[in-house]
């Protein structure tokens, strides 16, 4: 009797698995269409979340959570199964290969599963982004010299040491105080686990308690618009930041001492972790900010001969001799400062003729270092032959200090100003465009911003200044970008104006009848101001043949 109901139970497990096998191989097509419908939800949902992961960690300090990266290689790899599985069904067609379409079936059927929870999975409740504990700053200048290293290790060591909470790093223009700091940067995100946030931001020499604040909300991903008063701002930075706790905040070109407090930042303390370092050209402000202070040092002669050379040579110029020896005393009139030597340098590359070096040496005076340092960056812009790459040049000193600028936007700026307009077509105006930013960079007046993909250029704050005084007389530019007015001057309006930068301000007026018959560019993009009055008289006297008001006036 036992015998007989294991028989029957084994006669029944095999009708049902029968029965399975059956409905794998009849149901096959339909299982298949199923999967292909539900694998395009899943790669739906996978593209909406690469998209958002992708801008977010391209604009903001989050990177994806792991579970996220991980759950994006599935996909992947699903992905691929389902394309092996739609291969395979054409394969096992006809009744001839009925054992392999129901073994099929039976994968397409786990394969459906697996697919479905994948796509709950990836609804992702505690969100798809965590911050970051910063951005590393590309930077072509490396730290050979060992000088340079010296001035890197002192500030490093202070960062170190448990005692030291502020640090302030000195020196004039051009000697190398933010070049160093990026690679302090980057060595704190991946050598040392005593910070777990570095946060960067460039302050410039229009400082604004107001703008400063902004700056640093913007890297806090915090929003302070709702927030006129610098006081409630003061007091969501202070929040925000008290909730980080061993942080390095970094206070880049830094002009004026202010009290920590106005601005929202913690007093760094032993208790909460946290660091400040400020570069900046004055000593008096890292008296007043109570900051120990790192004084940087200039290059060796030595150095700076090496570095001038390398700089030169390392760019497929092989220097003859004669011309080297010429080179030397070109490089010596740099002052030792690494910025007039790597844009010398990049103006001097390619170039082989002793003519042409012994115009580089004669052209440079033997005055004081930072008059010295405007006289090199001068000469530098004064070898672009061509009038209209001058120009090009010049234009982008109309964007505020350290502003990363967007290749495409300042190409169109270009051609609507006919400084590109040798070309058939737009796409080859274009491609003119790119070319001269690209030997703008190559000649070291340009270089390309810490952003993504190349798409972005801007100005040495110095080089920025040497452009400003270019444009003080002809042509004459007004710039006031990016300073928090709420007005500006009468008196800054002039007859001979051709170009005005007002960008990034909180202005809430505009002047009557401004007389400017010559002016081509009125730059007012991202003005703050919730109240914007605009006289009608304001573009009475504003008689131009081309002018180019940015499409972003409230």
């Amino acid at each position: 009797m036992e015998n007989i109901r294991s028989t029957i139970e084994i006669g029944k497990n095999l009708r049902d698995l029968t029965g399975q096998w059956v409905g794998y191989h009849n149901n096959l097509d339909t299982n298949m269409e199923t999967l292909k419908r539900k694998t395009e939800q899943l790669k739906g949902r996978e593209n909406d979340i690469n998209e958002e992961v992708k801008y977010a960690e391209q604009r903001s300090r989050k990177r994806r959570r792991e579970e996220v990266r991980l759950w994006q290689e599935a996909v992947q790899r699903i992905t691929g199964d389902v394309q092996t599985l739609e291969r395979q069904e054409q394969e096992v067609r006809g009744l001839k290969n009925a054992f392999k379409r129901a073994k099929l079936g039976k994968l397409v059927v786990n394969t459906i599963e697996e697919v479905e929870k994948l796509f709950e999975n990836g609804e992702f409740s505690n969100g798809l982004l965590i911050d970051d504990c910063g951005h590393a700053i590309p930077t072509a200048e490396s730290l050979a010299e060992t000088t340079s290293v010296k001035n890197k290790e002192k500030i490093w060591n202070f960062l170190m040491d448990d005692v030291v909470r502020k640090i302030g790093v000195q020196g004039m223009g051009g000697i190398g105080k933010t070049t160093i700091m990026k690679h302090i940067n980057n060595q704190l995100l991946v050598e040392t686990c005593n910070f777990s946030d570095v946060i960067w931001v460039t302050v410039s020499k229009t400082f604004k308690i107001k703008n400063l604040q902004r700056q640093i909300a913007k890297k806090l991903n915090l929003d302070l618009s709702d927030y006129e008063d610098e006081l409630l701002s003061a007091s969501e930075i202070h929040n925000m930041l008290s909730q980080k706790k061993r942080y390095v905040l970094i206070l880049d070109d830094l002009w004026k001492a202010f009290p920590l407090e106005e601005v929202g930042i913690p007093e760094p303390t032993r208790e909460n972790g946290c660091k400040l370092v400020l570069t900046t050209r004055l000593l008096e402000v890292c008296t007043k900010m109570n900051c120990r202070t790192v004084e940087m040092e200039l290059l060796t002669e030595e150095e700076a001969l090496n570095l001038f050379i390398n700089s030169v040579e390392g760019h497929q110029t092989v220097l003859t001799p004669e011309v080297k020896e010429i080179a030397k005393e070109v490089a010596k009139k740099c002052a030792c400062l690494p910025l007039a030597i790597v844009t010398m340098a990049g103006c001097m590359r390619g170039v082989n003729d002793i003519r042409e070096w012994r115009n580089a040496r004669n052209a440079q005076q033997f005055i004081d270092k930072e008059e010295r340092l405007f006289q090199l960056l001068k000469f530098n812009y004064s070898q672009l032959k061509d009038e209209r790459e001058r120009h090009c040049f010049l234009y982008c000193a109309l964007y505020p200090e350290d502003t990363a600028i967007y290749r495409e936007e300042l190409i169109e700026h270009w051609i609507a100003e006919d400084l590109i307009c040798e070309a058939d077509n737009t796409e080859a105006m274009f491609d003119k465009g790119h070319t001269i930013l690209n030997k703008l960079i190559k000649t070291c007046l340009l270089v390309e911003a810490d952003v993504i993909d190349g798409q972005y250029v801007k100005m040495h704050d110095l080089i920025r200044d040497m452009a400003l005084k270019m444009t003080s007389n002809s042509p004459r530019f007004m710039v006031r970008a990016g300073e928090g007015l709420k007005r500006v001057p009468h008196k800054d309006w002039s007859e001979d104006l051709e170009r005005v930068s007002l960008m990034w301000n909180n202005i809430e007026e505009l002047p009557f009848e401004p007389f400017c018959p010559r002016l081509t560019t009125f730059l007012f993009e991202g003005n703050q101001s919730k109240v914007l009055r605009i006289p009608d008289s304001f573009f009475l006297h504003i008689v131009v043949s081309r002018c180019w008001v940015s499409p972003t006036l409230p």
